[in-house]
């Protein structure tokens, strides 16, 4: 079986189709390795926001030279 499959049916993926003694052999030999989600890949309750702003090449220009200065 994949590394994809290990890791979709240890995040409990939904969408993934795999028979219940599979998904069963997984979780045993996790459990059997002591192994933990790392902290760092759990969803965090804030949420991040991106913001992208466009402007033409003259404001471009303009916004650069002003921060060299």
């Amino acid at each position: 079986m994949s590394l994809a499959t290990v890791s979709r049916v240890l995040n409990y993926d939904q969408t993934l189709s795999v028979n219940e003694a599979t998904r069963q052999k997984i979780f045993e030999t996790a459990e059997a390795m002591h192994y933990h989600k790392s902290r760092k890949t759990r969803k965090s309750k804030q949420k991040r926001l991106a913001i992208c702003l466009w402007c033409d090449q003259d404001q471009e220009i303009k916004e650069t030279s002003i921060t060299i200065q």
